[in-house]
């Protein structure tokens, strides 16, 4: 049997369904935040450290990293000039539109005055 319900019934089913969805998500998300083991302590951390006695590699390897670093820096101070530059570049690009945006609408209203008076003499 197929049931039919009402628009109200229908909103009314929605938000409940919403509702309950939403109020799982809210608990299972409190519940995940929540540290599983409560013994108050937290455990330890144990790091290892491993070193390898330098050679020619890891020098080069050494000032490679350096160099990318200086040029990353480089490149963050190109973009940030870039970007300085692109305000005053957006700027004028609006003007343009604006300005040949109102060319257009002259020219079309030229020939839309020129298009009236020819059949109007006629």
């Amino acid at each position: 049997m197929v049931w039919q319900y009402s628009r109200r019934d229908t909103k009314l089913l929605l938000l409940a369904t919403l509702m309950v969805a939403s109020s799982y998500a809210l608990l299972l998300a409190h519940d995940l935040r929540q540290p599983s083991v409560s013994t108050g302590a937290l455990p330890a951390a144990i790091g290892v450290y491993a070193g390898v006695t330098e050679n020619t590699v890891n020098t080069y390897m050494a000032s490679l990293d350096q160099r990318a670093q200086q040029l990353d820096a480089r490149e963050a101070a190109l973009n940030a000039q870039a970007a300085a530059a692109n305000g005053t570049d957006q700027r004028t690009l609006w003007w343009v539109a604006i300005l040949g945006a109102g060319l257009l609408g002259l020219i079309l209203l030229n020939f839309y005055l020129d298009h009236k008076r020819r059949f109007s003499f006629a």
